[in-house]
């Protein structure tokens, strides 16, 4: 429960992931800041008859102006058995990533095509920092070495998944956990 000296809000759970990304796309302004772009779009990384991958989006941030990254998202809900489905579906995003970075390339930059706004916030941030434009700015990103960053949004995160995805894995996790509440109504006596 959240509360202060006026309100108080009760935790409602997320019936359905679909649910979550919904909320994530409601308050992605705030989740990320202007100078994160989030793209929702679901679009198959990997390589034909090997790992292939569905992630729920991709995060591209510009926060620090020397080493801009690129994040495969997974929203995921806590109850879907955490370590055995999260983890191991985060391991085979990287694996995906790492096996068709042009085909990640060219779906980030088609989403951006896509979205006038966000495609010129990366056009100035090529502008600003030495990046010939876009296109070059992706690929530099997706280029680099370990370039592979992973953002899990989920609803609750256990002690055991926070573990495995901080220490055990060789590439960075940010881990985001998003809860849904709901203003509960005062009770009016007469």
């Amino acid at each position: 429960m959240l509360w202060n000296k006026n309100e108080k809000y009760l935790e409602i759970p997320f019936d359905k992931e679909s649910e979550l990304e919904d909320a994530v796309n409601e308050v992605k302004s705030a989740l990320f800041s202007s100078n994160r772009i989030y793209l929702d779009d679901k679009k198959k990384i990997g390589k034909q008859g090997s790992t292939n991958n569905l992630p729920d989006g991709y995060l591209i941030d510009m926060t620090n102006h020397q080493d801009p990254k690129i994040f495969v998202v997974e929203n995921d809900l806590a109850r879907h058995q955490s370590l055995k489905h999260i983890a191991v579906q985060i391991l085979e995003f990287s694996l995906s990533f790492e096996a068709s970075k042009v085909k990640v390339k060219n779906i980030i930059k088609e989403m951006l095509q896509k979205r006038p706004t966000d495609w010129k916030t990366c056009e100035d941030f090529a502008r600003k920092n030495s990046y010939e434009n876009v296109d070059y700015l992706l690929e530099s990103i997706i280029h680099k070495k370990d370039s592979f960053n992973a953002l899990l949004i989920i609803d609750e995160l256990d002690e055991e998944l926070e573990t495995v995805l901080i220490s055990k894995f060789k590439f960075p996790v940010e881990v985001i956990t998003l809860k849904k509440y709901k203003k509960q109504k005062r009770k009016h006596t007469l």
